[in-house]
This record gives structure tokens, C-alpha cells and sequence, in this order.
């Protein structure tokens, strides 16, 4: 299980998503968060063959429109503001007094909203219980909801993926990159995965050789207000490492030896801190060793890994840090690699991955999350604008729409923006290839390689680690594929 941090919700009632005649553009909106209750008279019900949440269709979200008080009908809301501003830039309503359009503005929207991560889950990767996080089975459910619908509606879909974690093998996605790869090779399924926000904030280190039965040390540093995180390391295959602790005051863990199926609880008694370490030789999909450390109550400052080569081959070795939104900024590695720190599910080379420039000056975000994955294949695909993007917000209060105001507008920056600006792009390119009978056989992978060939490329060495292939240019795939004399 990993947890995620991720956009939720939409603000049905705002103007963007609203048809001229003041109806809803939005099909459907499965609520995780919300329990549908049998017999109980309220709007919704459960989504065909699932067992939780609470599914919106267009009548009730319509109804609720046309009421004095719509969260009554139709509870379900956006509270940061984050999954509203994704869903306009890719396909908002045209507003020329407000100078916007949304990419796509035609598209029809289906929304899943997901649920807040489980306390066990928190408790477990120390992740504070104000911050919003989501766990990675609730996503995979949302995508084949989403899946079942483009299926039985007959319509291609393009799915954004605004969400992402930095624990994991960084190779194909994990389970849930798995999962999206799997329904991306449907005809008309395409999804779209942000590529994070981690180049500059020094969570990634890597050992790129440690000798023979060698060993070296990592130097990580705590902030003070840190009351508990999770680090991860992996040692590529058929490499294996073990590892020892040491404090920030100099006690010594002793090495903990790699065997299958290996836990052991450390507790330092001088600073009254408690690490444990779970061993798990060969993993999911990559087969590379992970090593996992969960500390709780860590003493500030410096703190050091000793990593041991266990084989009698040289061994190479990556650690991650959790994503910015769920540690303290003072903790970070010490000589850290900007490189290789996509989150996942971005990592699958069979979705289109997004990282992100700034569009007024055409200069690399330092933020951006940067390729390439663990084992050096090409992502991400394309870099699209992700600086002072321009979308609709909620209403303040979190309060429906008032018709009489004008629609309230507010600048973001981040690689989930980028991922929005991308899926607008794909929503076009599908309609072009599919609704139009250009192209009838599209799926991800497809639509993939129409915008890495119509990438803009401007002179620089591509594919890197910023830029992928180059930066996103939906003309230029046209022109790629144009006849010329």
C-alpha cells in the first residue's frame, strides 16, 4: 500500500461547467468520501459493482442545480480548490469577460473524488493526520470507474492524473502505474500522469557503484519540528545492501543483516527516537531489494546511513524521501541527485508523463520533478507550461455559485497543472483521431507518440531528463504527420 496526495473533488456549481441553458456538463461524480445510505432518500447510489461511495449522475446533479440550496441534493464539494482548477484548465467553460477557455471546453466531464487515507495508513507512514492523503487502492478503483463508463457509454476517455508518491521503485509505476498502463491499452482510454514537484527539494540520493562487500554512508538531515517520516531504499538487482543508523548524537544502531522477511524495531534511548525497518529481498514488478525506515519522534539533525554491499559484485542503490507536501522542509539528503525523482505512477513509460516549464520565459521549473526512471528508459515524454497557469476556483467558503458574481479565476503553479494542460491536448488529438474517424484505433500509447513527434524541440538535447522529448506542440503533431510535397 502507498499513499498519495492528490486533487479532489469538482465544484459542480460554477459557471465553467455549465451548459448555456444552466444545466450540468458532468455526467457522473462518484464521491468516495460520501456513504450511501439504503432507504435513506438521499440523492445517489452506489456505482455498479462497487460496494462504497456515492454516485452523482446528470438528473441529480441537474436537480440540485436548480435548487436554492444545491450542497443538499448533491453534497459533494471541492475543498482545496485543486481538482476544480485541473478540470477547467483541461476543459472549462469559454469566459471573455474573464479572458479563459479551458482547453477542451465541449468535453464532457466524469469526476471521482477520493477518500481520505485510513488512520492505520497515517500511523503507519507517519504522515501528519491534517494533510490530505490517499491510498493507492481507492485510486486504482477510480480509474476502472472510469474505465467502465467510457466502456458502456461507447466514448473514448482521457484521464488525468494529478497525483503522485516518491516511495516506490520509480520503475514502472507501481501497481497503480500497472493498472493505468493496463486500461491506456484500451482503444480510446488515455491516461495522463503529473510528474511531480521534486527536482529541487533534495529527497533523492543515489549511489551509482559501491564496491565489492564495500560500504558507505548517507547523510540525511531532520528538521526540528519532524515528528515522524519514511524513507525508502532501493538496491538495483541482483544487487543486495543492509544498513545500520547512526544518531545525530552518535549511537550506534549495529548492522541489521538482509534476510527474507527481516523487521526489527531500533530504539535509540538518548534521543528517544524509534526506527523501524522492514527488509523485502526481491519486490513487485522491478525485483530490485527495498528497504524501508519508518522513524517516529527522529531527533533533529544529522543523521546517518551506513550501507553495506552484501554480494561480491558492485551494487547500485537510490534513497527517496517522501513527497514536500508530507515532510518539513528542513529534512533532506545532503548530496542529493535532482535527477530520477518522477513520482509514481508517472514512471510507467506507457502513459504520458508531464513535467513542466515556465511558458513566459521557455526556462526549465527547477520544482519539476525530473526523469529518468530507475533504469534509465526515457521519461517524461513531453514538458508542458506549468508556471501562473490561469483556471477557475470554487467560490470562497466553500458555498455554491451565485450567477449574480462574477466566476471566480486564480493562478497555480505545479506539475499538475501542466498534467491539465496536457489532457486538454489529448482530449483534442482523440476527437481528431476518434469522434472523427481519423485515427479510430488511439489509445495511450498512440496519443503518446503524436505529441512526442510534434514536440517542440527548439535546439536543446532531447530527449533529457527536464524536457523528455520537448515541450508540448498539438499543431506541431498535426504537422508531423501532414503530407508534404
Amino acid at each position: 500500500m502507498k499513499f498519495y496526495r492528490t486533487p479532489e473533488g469538482i465544484d459542480y456549481t460554477i459557471p465553467s461547467f455549465l451548459n448555456a441553458d444552466g444545466t450540468t456538463r458532468i455526467y457522473s461524480i462518484w464521491d468516495q468520501s460520501i456513504p450511501y445510505v439504503p432507504d435513506s432518500g438521499q440523492e445517489g447510489g452506489l456505482p455498479e459493482e462497487l460496494s462504497y461511495g456515492t454516485e452523482y449522475g446528470r438528473e441529480a446533479i441537474n436537480r440540485a442545480l436548480q435548487s436554492a440550496n444545491p450542497y443538499d441534493i448533491v453534497p459533494s464539494r471541492d475543498t482545496e480548490g485543486h481538482g476544480t482548477f485541473m478540470a477547467g484548465v483541461a476543459c472549462g467553460n469559454e469566459d471573455a469577460a474573464q479572458e479563459f477557455s479551458g482547453i477542451a471546453p465541449l468535453a464532457e466531464l466524469v469526476v471521482v473524488k477520493c477518500k481520505a487515507a485510513k488512520r492505520n495508513i497515517r500511523d503507519y507512514y507517519g504522515i501528519d493526520p491534517d494533510v490530505p492523503c490517499f491510498m493507492e487502492n481507492d485510486i486504482m478503483l477510480g480509474i476502472r470507474y472510469l474505465a467502465r463508463i467510457a466502456y458502456r457509454r461507447r466514448k473514448p476517455m482521457v484521464v488525468c492524473v494529478g497525483m503522485g508518491t516518491s516511495l516506490g521503485s520509480h520503475y514502472r509505476g507501481g501497481a497503480l502505474g500497472q493498472i493505468a498502463q493496463s486500461y491506456g491499452d484500451l482503444r480510446g482510454f488515455v491516461v495522463v500522469a503529473a510528474g511531480g514537484n521534486e527536482g529541487n527539494e533534495s529527497h533523492h540520493y543515489h549511489q551509482e557503484q559501491l564496491a565489492a562487500r564495500g560500504e558507505t554512508e548517507v547523510e540525511l538531515r531532520v528538521d526540528p519540528a519532524e515528528t515522524g517520516f519514511t524513507t525508502e531504499l532501493w538496491c538495483k538487482a541482483p544487487g543486495l545492501c543492509s544498513v545500520a543508523l547512526i544518531s545525530p548524537g552518535g549511537e550506534f544502531s549495529g548492522r541489521i543483516y538482509a534476510r527474507v522477511g527481516e523487521r526489527q524495531m531500533i530504539r535509540f534511548l538518548l534521543e528517544k527516537t524509534v526506527v523501524y525497518i522492514d527488509y523485502l529481498l526481491v519486490s513487485f514488478e522491478s525485483g530490485d531489494e527495498c528497504i524501508r525506515l519508518r522513524f517516529f519522534g527522529p531527533e533533529e539533525g544529522i543523521w546517518r546511513f551506513r550501507v553495506y554491499n552484501e554480494t561480491d559484485i558492485p551494487a547500485q542503490f537510490d534513497m527517496w524521501l517522501p513527497i514536500r507536501e508530507f515532510i518539513n522542509d528542513g529534512t533532506y539528503f545532503l548530496r542529493p541527485d535532482p535527477n530520477t525523482t518522477l513520482c509514481d505512477p508517472s514512471n510507467n513509460l506507457q502513459i504520458i508523463t508531464v513535467s513542466y516549464y515556465d511558458g513566459a520565459n521557455r526556462s526549465v521549473a527547477a520544482q519539476a520533478s525530473r526523469g529518468f526512471n530507475v533504469r534509465g528508459e526515457i521519461a517524461p515524454d513531453i514538458a508542458a507550461p506549468g508556471i501562473n497557469i490561469y483556471g477557475p476556483a470554487p467560490e470562497p467558503g466553500n458555498v455554491a455559485a451565485d450567477p449574480d458574481r462574477p466566476a471566480r479565476y486564480v493562478s497555480r503553479s505545479g506539475s499538475s497543472a501542466a498534467a491539465a494542460v496536457t489532457a486538454g491536448a489529448a482530449i483534442l488529438l482523440v476527437e481528431w483521431g476518434i469522434v472523427k474517424g481519423n485515427d479510430i484505433n488511439m489509445d495511450t500509447v498512440g496519443v503518446q507518440k503524436y505529441l512526442i513527434r510534434g514536440a517542440n524541440r527548439d535546439g536543446r538535447r532531447f530527449p533529457n531528463e527536464e524536457w523528455g522529448y520537448g515541450t508540448l506542440d498539438l499543431y506541431g503533431a498535426f504537422e508531423a504527420i501532414r503530407p508534404k510535397p
